[in-house]
């Protein structure tokens, strides 16, 4: 005799006979291995050597890298994502340079069957999104949490990640628009010779009406619109960088004469080309130094990239009437420039979305690495119409610069000495950086006639360049007045102390000579005429105080 099932087992077995037919549930093809916050590009090289045989998403906070890998150069700009597969590895670009320190996390992430290698990201290629930016952030902050009261938070948050990713992968990924990219890259080299559409669709191996209709539906604009609105933009830059006249404004952008020229421009822009430079402008500056800037000149753009480090020195005019965005923001969200209709947008050079954004205004792009301050600054006043009250703030600085020099002269006779100034940052270590980076380094080398540290000319790091340098090396880079910011946080605030208490640095002539200055970091990390002249009064500051003493 059969022994009878229980009741309960006997139901559940009828209701799962009853449920449709299920597909089985995929396994998860990815793991999280590990996750690092970038802080330099010798973390950066340290994680391609570790990690190589992982797959590692790159998501830039801050900073900006030229880097060469298996598919050609790339540039990573705050804001942007990059995967990096295992095995493909990354290099910077030590001919260009590093643009700025780049900074951001780091997430190493491997198959989970080594069997099942499906790539769900397309091809490798950098990605703005402010989502994503905002997910690895959210992401780092729970996996640096010491305590983490959730263990299934990480993995969550890593899918949605993944998740992010693969949807932006397929929606630059379509087959359709391929040609057509290239056909925007050609116009914009070739501007200013001859264009036509049966031209261009012969060469993309179309024909001329589903050249049109594609061509309409990709840009909102028509081809005769889109290529009339690029030659505008350019005239409008020319007219805003030089004084050049309408004929040679007319022969730079593929015009034949100035009255056609005159015609379009009103068309589009409103104003006739001789009066556009008098007209009052909306202005967009996607870097807080030029934000920094303009205001500088008395002059409050309507968007404006802003850092943590001006949030209080904005007063309330400006809060009411600057809408304010990080870098990332602006870089990764095109659309809050577009909605803001402006007429000029301002920032460095290179980025990433030039022709996207020179079809929504004229855009002025500086190279970081080849202007000093003065010079960026001159350039903004010039395009503003404000060259004169630029000019008038340089001279300012410079009278500044003069009388600290008179005071220098009386403290210290004409040999100054070396100076440095040292960012600390813990465990990561610290930062120096060359006379071009900003941070005083202009001011104590350039206006006030101090020396480097002899190793950072040792190094070849001046006049562009900065240096990583660990805890352990700082003493290295001594001098006989050190400038130092301390970090904020008590961990690093610890692995500072630690140094501090250690025989190589106790022993430096500055610490003996009592010639080492606290300084705040935020204060000292502008490049622009406000933080410069803050910076040197400070400075002086440290100066007159210790040097007076009896």
């Amino acid at each position: 005799m059969k022994n009878k099932q229980p009741a309960d087992q006997v139901n559940e077995d009828s209701s799962l006979v009853s449920l449709p037919y299920m597909k089985s549930i995929p396994g998860a093809p990815f793991k999280l291995i590990h996750l690092v916050q970038l802080h330099d590009r010798e973390a950066f090289a340290h994680i391609e050597k570790s990690w190589s045989k992982l797959h590692v998403l790159y998501v830039i906070t801050a900073g900006q890298a030229r880097l060469i890998g298996a598919d050609g150069k790339l540039t990573l700009t705050p804001g942007s994502a990059f995967i990096r597969r295992a095995g493909h590895l990354l290099q910077h670009d030590c001919y260009r340079g590093t643009l700025s320190p780049v900074q951001g996390i780091a997430i190493a992430f491997d198959f989970t069957d080594q069997q099942q290698r499906f790539w769900p990201f397309g091809a490798p290629a950098p990605t703005s999104s402010r989502l994503i930016v905002d997910k690895a952030v959210e992401l780092a902050q729970v996996c640096m949490t010491e305590q983490n009261a959730n263990p299934f938070r990480p993995h969550i948050l890593f899918y949605e990640l993944l998740d992010m990713l693969q949807e932006q992968a397929a929606l630059v990924s379509q087959p359709d628009h391929s040609w057509l990219d290239g056909v925007l890259r050609h116009i914009h080299k070739m501007y200013a010779h001859p264009l036509t559409r049966e031209q261009l669709a012969k060469a993309s191996n179309i024909s001329p009406e589903h050249f049109s209709r594609e061509f309409k539906r990709y840009t909102g604009l028509t081809f005769v619109e889109y290529v009339s609105r690029l030659r505008i933009r350019m005239s409008q830059e020319h007219l805003l960088l030089g004084s050049p006249t309408l004929q040679e404004v007319a022969r730079l952008t593929g015009y034949k004469d100035s009255f056609y020229l005159s015609r379009k421009f009103k068309q589009i822009v409103g104003a006739a080309p001789t009066h556009y430079r008098h007209t009052p402008k909306k202005i967009v500056s996607l870097t807080f130094n030029y934000t920094a800037s303009l205001l500088a000149l008395g002059c409050i753009p309507h968007i404006g990239a802003v850092a943590s480090w001006m949030e209080s020195g904005l007063d309330e005019q400006v809060q009411q009437q600057m809408r304010q965005y990080a870098e990332h923001e602006l870089l990764a969200h095109p659309q809050l420039i577009a909605e803001a209709n402006p007429d000029i947008i301002i920032g460095y050079a290179p980025h990433p979305a030039l022709d996207k954004m020179r079809m929504i205004a004229p855009t002025i792009l500086m190279p970081f690495e080849e202007l000093d301050w003065k010079q960026q600054f001159i350039q903004i006043g010039r395009i503003t119409g404000l060259e004169s009250r630029a000019q008038a703030v340089i001279q300012h600085y410079h009278q500044l610069v003069q009388e600290a020099n008179q005071t220098l002269d009386n403290l210290m006779g004409k040999n100054r000495g070396s100076a440095v100034c040292l960012f600390l940052y813990g465990e990561q270590g610290a930062y120096v950086f060359g006379h071009s980076w900003g941070r005083a380094s202009h001011i104590l080398y350039e206006s006030l006639g101090f020396q480097p540290p002899t190793r950072m000319l040792k190094d070849g790091r001046l006049p562009n360049g900065y240096i990583h340098v660990p805890l352990s090396d700082i003493h290295l880079y001594a001098a006989d007045h050190i400038f130092a910011a301390y970090p904020e946080e008590a961990a690093e605030q610890q692995a500072v102390h630690l140094q501090m208490n250690s025989t190589s640095w106790s022993s430096l002539a500055a610490i003996r000579n009592g010639c080492v200055y606290e300084i705040d970091a935020d204060m000292f990390y502008g490049f622009d005429p406000l933080s410069m002249v803050k910076q040197l009064k400070n400075i002086m500051h440290h100066f007159t105080s210790h040097l007076s003493m009896p």
